[in-house]
């Protein structure tokens, strides 16, 4: 019965709950009272959710004891998070980090993997509480560290906190894409109050970045499904949420209609709380002395039935079968009717639905038939690879949208003495990062072909300022830029400079490279890289001049550019992503094979890592041969 209350918690709450109280019922009758703590946190659990905080209180300061008196430490590490979960609910902030570090501090010396996953999640929601984006970063980047030991499941939390942490420092854009994720895992395992509160969530990022109808639609959503759930805290969230829209939208009477909506279920909250505060020691015995008046009613009842059954004479069950044959034709009389008018009324809203799938089917084929033109237009603009021919002996590239058109593009430039290539990897995908990706394109025309800038440091500052100037121009506030790896290549000496990306150069045997360059041995190959600055390109706070590394080639050199998207991408048999470390095995594995089978490696390898799982962003590779 614990095994299927829990499993049950994220789909049924409340059937998750009565499991724990049958549970508690056997366990009483049974005198087995081996489980006592776990029917307790259980039931804590549930009444933190509906915000019943007195009777969560009492159960956990009787798990408390009963864990104690085991010594227990597991046992005392969940308490202590569900007392942080209550604490923060009440607003004693720092009796709720307190609770948490102790978890942590019992998690750690037990080496409890899922559990600190949970921990260094609930820490980095404290941190966002507070505002301290520092130290929810420092959370994050532990909880990190443990992925290759969670599953799909518990990757909801990692995604959720990663959005409120670019939430928190205001890149919207990538905390919605983070949102997006974490939704689609809490609606693919049914967990009820992870899904009102992500979208509450992409409801408070789409107001930060003024996109108020979305904003609307998703708190609508959240209260509306919190209503549902019986999810009285989460209900509340969504209301405040759903205020400050509405203000925002200058709709002051539909913001006083929902605030009085909103000081109804804070009024409950409140009472709640109050009530926790005076009656918290009474708490235990009431619950007790209700069980027991329980168990008392269900035995009196079991004696009236066995009485029953003596009196009752056979005329009697005579009266109650000719009663039901009468109730059961009448039921039936009454189902055949509604059935009919049941199914006129399927009829006439299946043939509605046909209309419109008509409607629709006409407004999808447009679109992607712009989608398509739009694609033409952009390959348009990539440059071939017989621009590299004449100066390297051979040369590829992986290209994969992760839609029709695509945020990621490669540009190719060659001078009568050298030969400049990139790789950019703009903000989004689809249609919003192909028209980022056209606006950086045209602004490396304009610095290396028309001002004849060759520097990949001086073209990447001044395609900064070009890109930046652009999108000031839109009173939005754009955030919008990209991350890219440049290289310039005269005689044997290579240049680079970057913003965000690397380059990778596989050469045989070992040698000393530059100091502005690291070197890592493996096997027989030396794979030889650069980081790009820590800036992208276009908005930033402080941003600084870029920096140029250069380093002498040798012969058979193969030089490697790409974008995050090959990386980042989710797949095998856990769900993971790639990871550099991977993509750095790979190349080296090709690295004594042709080019020209470079690129059929790759996109096998993408594809079978990827399954059935969705692309997450555009693909780009390029590789070529000194």
């Amino acid at each position: 019965m614990l095994d299927k209350a829990s499993s049950l918690y994220s789909e049924s709450p409340a059937e998750s709950y009565a499991l724990y109280e049958a549970a508690q019922r056997e366990a009483e009758l049974n005198s087995n009272h081996q489980f006592d703590g776990d029917i307790l946190v259980g039931k804590a659990r549930y009444n933190i959710l509906v915000a019943k905080y007195d009777a969560a209180s009492a159960n956990l300061s009787e798990a408390t004891l009963f864990y104690e008196a085991k010594e227990d430490k597991h046992g005392l590490a969940d308490v202590y998070n569900l007392k942080s979960i209550l604490m923060q609910r009440l607003g004693e902030d720092e009796a709720s980090r307190n609770m948490l570090l102790k978890s942590i501090e019992l998690d750690k010396e037990l080496d409890d993997i899922d559990a600190l996953i949970t921990d260094y999640g609930n820490l980095a929601l404290d941190y966002y509480r507070s505002e301290d984006a520092d130290s929810m970063f420092y959370a994050l980047t532990e909880l990190e560290k443990l992925q290759d030991e969670t599953g799909d499941y518990e990757n909801y939390y990692y995604y959720q906190n990663w959005g409120m942490y670019f939430q928190l420092i205001k890149d919207y854009p990538r905390a919605l894409q983070q949102y997006e994720t974490a939704q689609k895992i809490a609606e693919k395992y049914k967990m009820t109050d992870s899904r009102a509160t992500i979208l509450m969530m992409k409801a408070q990022a789409y107001r930060l970045k003024k996109d108020l109808k979305k904003a609307e639609i998703n708190a609508q959503e959240s209260y509306e499904f919190s209503e549902e759930n019986n999810l009285i805290y989460e209900g509340a969230e969504a209301l405040a949420e759903l205020i400050k829209i509405k203000r925002d939208q200058k709709d002051f009477k539909g913001a006083l209609e929902v605030q009085e909506k909103w000081i109804k279920v804070d009024k409950e909250i409140n009472d709640l709380e109050r009530m926790q505060r005076v009656n918290a020691i009474e708490a235990q015995l009431e619950i007790a002395e209700k069980e027991k008046t329980i168990a008392q009613g269900e035995a009196d009842l079991q004696a009236e039935k066995l009485e029953g059954e003596k009196i009752r004479t056979k005329n009697a069950w005579l009266v109650g079968i000719v009663i039901l044959i009468i109730v059961l034709l009448l039921f039936t009389a009454i189902i055949y009717a509604r059935t009919r008018k049941l199914n006129a009324t399927i009829q006439r809203q299946k043939e509605e639905v046909e209309l419109k799938s008509l409607k629709l089917e006409d407004a999808l084929t447009s679109i992607e038939d712009s989608l398509e033109y739009s694609k033409l237009i952009q390959s348009s603009m990539l440059p071939p690879l017989s621009l590299l021919a004449p100066n390297f002996k051979e040369s590829f590239v992986f290209y994969q949208p992760k839609d029709i058109v695509s945020g990621d593009f490669y540009w190719i430039h060659r001078t009568e003495t050298a030969t400049i290539f990139v790789v950019g990897d703009c903000t989004g995908h689809g249609v919003p990062g192909a028209m980022v990706s056209m606006v950086c394109h045209e602004a490396l025309n304009k610095v290396v072909k028309e001002k004849g800038i060759h520097n990949p440091a001086l073209i990447l500052d001044d395609v900064r300022a070009i890109v930046s100037e652009t999108f000031a121009q839109n009173t939005a506030n754009l955030n919008d830029g990209m991350d890219v790896a440049i290289c310039k290549i005269e005689e044997d000496k290579l240049t680079f400079a970057g913003a965000q990306n690397p380059v990778w150069i596989v050469r045989e045997g070992k040698t000393e490279v530059h100091p502005d360059f690291s070197t890592e041995i493996i096997g027989s190959k030396q794979l030889i890289s650069a980081k790009g600055d820590k800036q992208p390109i276009g908005r930033y706070v402080n941003p600084k001049p870029f920096t140029a590394k250069h380093i002498k080639l040798k012969k058979n050199d193969l030089i490697y550019l790409f974008s995050d998207g090959y990386v980042d991408q989710f797949g095998g048999d856990k769900g993971k992503k790639f990871k550099a470390s991977n993509f750095k095995e790979l190349i080296i594995q090709m690295s004594d094979k042709n080019l020209s089978e470079h690129e059929t490696i790759l996109s096998t390898t993408f594809e079978d890592w990827k399954g059935q799982l969705e692309q997450v962003d555009d693909v780009c590779v390029m590789g070529l041969k000194f």
